[in-house]
């Protein structure tokens, strides 16, 4: 199963803290997701990476699903 990171991020972007899981899948991250939004209240939003290629990120207020910007 491939691996997943997972930035749980403040409103200015900041990653004070990340945490891995291992997942089936990409469609499987956008629910890890959301779970860590509401067992993290003060983070704005989580970006889902593995290795250097963004996933996902999903915001706390529009839980929609957006591509994550690619490491310059």
């Amino acid at each position: 199963m491939p691996v997943y990171t997972f930035h749980i991020c403040s409103q200015d972007g900041h990653s004070p803290s990340f945490e891995a899981f291992e997942l089936d899948n990409d469609a499987a991250t956008f629910a890890k997701a959301g779970d860590l939004l509401a067992q993290h209240l003060s983070c704005d939003h989580v970006e889902v990476w593995q290795g250097e290629r963004g996933v996902v990120a999903r915001h706390r207020e529009q839980p929609i699903i957006r591509p994550v910007h690619e490491p310059a």
